[in-house]
């Protein structure tokens, strides 16, 4: 965070789980100088605002799963997707501003949105293929690449493999898994 936006992490507060009450996780942020507070056992009100954008995330992952069709085995990809279109809208937390914008320092761009889990077509390149196979392989639109990562994220059915390609086309009139 600090790298990004120059600001630094002054005050984490979470619950009292093992990934944060280590040795390891107190030395760093000792060493940051991060303030770490910890909520009473089985309170979670007090750390209200983390655990309503939990619940938003897990309804919002639940409804695109249940949309798509996918298994449960894509939650990840869902949530991951989730969190992106999350950071490009507007938030009353930052009066209404982009979270992409504040900390990008420039508009989010949306001509790249697309339906989870509609059909996609990820090239081939040239390398790849001989001079009559296809083009193109048919795959299901998961979400989009990861910080530092370009293009689409893509489910080969037929492979059972997860792709990343930056040339898809997509027919978002066609949800795969439904078929």
């Amino acid at each position: 965070m600090e790298n990004r936006t120059g600001q630094r992490v002054k005050t984490l507060r979470s619950d009292n789980g093992g990934e944060y009450t280590s040795r390891a996780f107190k030395q760093y942020l000792s060493e940051k100088g991060i303030r770490h507070q910890k909520t009473v056992p089985y309170t979670p009100m007090q750390n209200g605002v983390a655990e309503r954008i939990n619940r938003m995330i897990q309804e919002r992952v639940t409804t695109m799963l249940q949309h798509s069709g996918l298994k449960l085995e894509f939650w990840a990809e869902a949530l991951q997707t989730v969190v992106y279109l999350i950071n490009l809208l507007p938030s009353k937390a930052i009066r209404l501003e982009v979270p992409h914008a504040l900390l990008l320092g420039k508009e989010p761009t949306y001509e790249r949105l697309c339906i989870f889990g509609c059909e996609a077509y990820a090239f081939i390149p040239r390398e790849k293929r001989t001079k009559l196979s296809p083009h193109a392989m048919k795959c299901i639109f998961l979400g989009y690449g990861t910080d530092g990562e370009f293009g689409y994220r893509l489910w080969d059915p037929e492979n059972r493999r997860l792709i990343q390609s930056s040339d898809v086309v997509f027919n978002e009139d066609t949800i795969l898994s439904r078929n």
